[in-house]
């Protein structure tokens, strides 16, 4: 909601949403339409889905350790891109089972960030297509009163929260292919949402696997061309273009500041697209 819930929910949910659109969002590009969600209609759903770059890095320390109390830093590239749509006039309303890693000061939540996101902190593509245990702060676990935190299967999380859009990026755990071409094809067949899937952000030394990046984008735009075939709303927008390894951590796979407003840029820029163009095609 626009309006953040001042508890943690209990029903973590997983919402993984794998479909794209036949080219690379591009300014000038054509992309299929959110027909039925033109800025003046009720709030969007939408689902930020993935792992912990959707999540945001825990920046905040309690007692030496990583905490999930709301901090400057925190909310991933959803702050800037929440920003964005606020100033376009576009309502949204941001969904999801999770809400800590929440962007505030002082343990409180922003009162204009919206913390709904589906991010699973180290989850690969059949983790998000099956559900499990979320590793979760202890301030977390303590606040929600849980030892552990478990989420269920993707096709459950779409029916605890039924999207408009889903904004996929997944697979920097794990780099599976078919896996996520399985979970693609398992979001198509169970949600009539808008899927923006993206390629994934490179990756640097010291994080292991960061030479395989390229392999595993390279396979993406044949599942989206097959779901395009089939009739599904599904865009494929191009995050790595937009990200270069001087706008990540020192390890290697989670963005900085400025790398997640570069992801907002271009998440913000295939929704508009898709919102100021109703006749374009599937």
């Amino acid at each position: 909601m626009n309006t953040p819930r001042p508890e943690m929910r209990t029903s973590l949910i997983l919402l993984l949403m794998l479909m794209a659109g036949s080219t690379p969002v591009r300014l000038e590009a054509e992309v299929p339409a959110l027909a039925e969600h033109p800025s003046s209609a009720k709030p969007l759903r939408i689902l930020p889905l993935g792992d912990s770059i959707t999540r945001g890095s825990y920046l905040a320390q309690k007692n030496g350790r990583a905490s999930g109390l709301p901090n400057p830093e925190a909310g991933g590239y959803r702050k800037p891109l929440q920003d964005l749509l606020r100033a376009e006039g576009i309502a949204f309303d941001f969904v999801g089972g999770l809400n800590y890693a929440a962007f505030g000061k002082d343990g409180i939540v922003d009162p204009l960030f919206d913390a709904d996101h589906h991010g699973l902190a180290g989850f690969s593509n059949t983790g998000i297509l099956n559900g499990g245990t979320v590793p979760t702060p202890q301030d977390v676990l303590d606040s929600l009163g849980v030892k552990l935190v478990s989420v269920p299967g993707i096709v459950e999380v779409l029916k605890q929260h039924p999207p408009d859009v889903i904004l996929l990026l997944s697979g920097a755990n794990g780099f599976n292919a078919p896996a996520r071409d399985h979970l693609i094809r398992t979001l198509g067949k169970h949600s009539q949402a808008h899927l923006f899937v993206s390629t994934i952000l490179p990756q640097k030394p010291p994080r292991t696997g960061w030479d395989k990046v390229d392999a595993y984008n390279a396979s993406l735009p044949s599942i989206v061309a097959e779901q395009q075939r089939k009739g599904h709303q599904i865009t494929l927008v191009d995050l790595h273009a937009a990200i270069t390894t001087d706008d990540l951590l020192p390890d290697g796979v989670h963005p900085t500041k400025t790398g997640m407003a570069k992801m907002a840029d271009v998440w913000f820029a295939a929704l508009k697209q898709s919102l100021q163009h109703p006749a374009a095609g599937k």
